[in-house]
């Protein structure tokens, strides 16, 4: 959940001369918000490397498999509230649409990234995670990642090597 304050203020000046006018009022207003957890610094960027794919393996298989990552929620209050669910929000592959598109940079061609939950359920990108329960104190959220062949480029044999990147932006959101 993502909440913004703004403020806004006016001031005019007349170039060139003595006077200024000024508004009458500033006026700040914002929400103040309880959250169940917090996030820990080292969770606002999580890192994901598969290493080395190889190009076979992925003719062969079709997906890699799978690599975990957690998302750790510290100093939960279920009082507060007493669930939470995540979205992955990015780039849909125009293919694999539940999947995350590679980043423009990306030299390699004919894949893309899939999410998943721990169990192995798969996870549509854009779409919220079912909710979980929070408990007191420290929870984690445990993921899986994986690099799956676009069918056309397995079809055509056409898969080009070279780096990946897939971006996501995780959004959490509590009941």
């Amino acid at each position: 959940m993502k909440k913004f304050v703004s403020c806004t203020a006016a001031l005019l000046c007349l170039a060139g001369s003595h006077h200024t006018l000024a508004a009458d009022n500033v006026h700040f207003s914002g929400t103040l918000i309880a959250i169940s957890c917090t996030l820990p610094d080292s969770d606002k960027d999580i890192t994901l490397d598969f290493g080395t794919v190889i190009e076979k393996s992925l003719y062969q298989y079709q997906r890699t498999k799978s690599q975990p990552f957690t998302i750790h929620l510290e100093n939960c209050n279920p009082a507060i509230a007493g669930s939470v669910n995540v979205t992955f929000q990015g780039i849909a592959d125009s293919e694999l649409t539940n999947l995350l598109a590679l980043d423009s940079v990306s030299t390699a061609k004919g894949v893309a990234l899939g999410l998943e939950l721990a169990d192995g359920t798969p996870l549509a990108i854009n779409k919220a995670a079912p909710w979980v329960p929070l408990a007191s104190g420290n929870n984690s959220l445990n993921f899986n990642a994986y690099i799956q062949a676009l069918p056309s480029q397995i079809a055509a044999r056409s898969l080009t090597a070279g780096d990946f990147i897939a971006t996501s932006t995780f959004v959490l959101s509590y009941q």
